[in-house]
């Protein structure tokens, strides 16, 4: 699904022209149906396209106390090209091809806490980088001025690596992500419409129950974790259309072995422009959910008192089949990611599945993102 705040890298992207780059450049590559995957390959950057991203979301329990809520976290790294490298003349490691973006956050229902972090850099060897296809690491960057650290995601051995740090926020993690499900792609294929007519979309796939464990860190002290992380890979050129504001998408696991990846896009009044969905059954076996096959339905809004944004931040699920509705819960409302660089803002938050009318009965968890929520906020992708 298309993923946060990518845009904010866009804003950089005038500034930071190559001057090596040829006076006509090649038009970057469009995500389309029929393409074929290599999981080695695909974990790896792709330069032929503007932008991608790798986009874990998860929830820890704290081993020392497991019946506090869990621990909600994120860890993304963005890439948006600036220039195709195969149209540099002398190109060198230090050319400006592409940034790099990193979003990390915590937060933690029993505090009512929620702590967010960012770094924006340009790849160069010093400040961050993409991995080569079959290279453990698939993303770095410095961390932010004052942490002496870098952000990580490394594949190896089957499993994700995660590494991040904020001295100044007090954020600070170190996961390993083992996947214990194989890939699920979205779409026909891998390809994800974002249109009726199919002319934006992306290549998509998730990695939807990967068991997680590791280090939190809590005013400076470590906290031993396990749990469940979901990983999102998304790689694409245009995605929205021009009346089309921004999303709600919503991943899900179920405890009777469910998976749920459902988005929907807005227009500029708020109505659903284009919805699509995957479920994934106990056996690993996938269908489509259409925007005819459910609908999410607003029940509660949480206004935030930093950006005024209006959020949803409870919700009814329903299904044309039949199947028993769902009651989708923040774990808290203050799950807001806001940009000190440019403002620009978004709700990414942890929540609870209930059967709508057993609020007090936890069939699940998941993850729910809110883009295109106040003004001045749709993303220009």
């Amino acid at each position: 699904m298309m993923r946060s705040l990518i845009w904010l890298l866009l804003v950089f992207c005038a500034a930071a022209a190559s001057p090596g780059a040829a006076q006509h450049e090649e038009p970057w590559k469009k995500a389309a149906p029929g393409y074929a995957w290599d999981m080695v390959r695909d974990l790896s950057l792709h330069p032929e396209y503007k932008t991608e991203w790798w986009y874990i979301t998860g929830h820890l329990f704290a081993e020392d106390d497991p019946d506090r809520e869990p621990f909600g976290f994120q860890l993304t790294f963005f890439r948006s090209g600036l220039v195709r490298a195969d149209t540099l003349i002398a190109a060198t490691a230090w050319d400006p091809v592409d940034l790099i973006m990193g979003h990390a956050a915590v937060s933690d229902p029993a505090a009512g806490e929620h702590t967010f972090s960012e770094v924006i850099r340009r790849t160069t060897p010093f400040l961050g980088g993409f991995g080569a296809p079959g290279t453990p690491v698939l993303a770095w960057c410095r961390a932010p001025a004052g942490t002496d650290a870098r952000w990580q995601l490394e594949h190896r051995e089957g499993a994700f690596f995660l590494m991040v740090r904020d001295d100044a926020e007090g954020l600070r993690y170190e996961l390993e992500c083992r996947p214990t499900r194989a890939p699920v792609f979205h779409g026909e294929g891998g390809f994800s419409p974002k249109s009726a007519d199919g002319n934006a979309g992306s290549l998509y796939f998730s990695q939807t129950r990967m068991a997680t464990r590791g280090t939190l860190y809590r005013q400076g002290k470590p906290v031993p974790v396990q749990g469940e992380s979901w990983l999102d890979r998304e790689i694409f050129t245009s995605t929205l259309s021009g009346n089309q504001k921004g999303w709600d998408w919503v991943s899900l696991r179920l405890e009777d072995g469910t998976d749920l990846m459902l988005y929907q896009l807005r227009d500029a009044q708020g109505d659903v422009d284009f919805a699509l969905g995957t479920q994934v059954e106990a056996d690993g076996s996938t269908r489509q959910m259409p925007a005819s096959a459910w609908g999410l339905e607003p029940q509660a809004h949480w206004t935030s008192p930093d950006t005024g944004s209006r959020y949803p931040v409870r919700w009814k699920l329903e299904f044309a089949d039949g199947s028993e509705s769902l009651l989708l819960m923040a774990a808290f409302p203050e799950q807001e990611n806001v940009s000190e660089a440019t403002g620009i803002h978004y709700w990414e938050g942890a929540v609870t599945v209930h059967p709508w009318d057993q609020p007090d009965t936890l069939l699940g968890r998941g993850f729910v993102e809110l883009t295109g929520y106040g003004e001045g906020s749709r993303p220009p992708i």
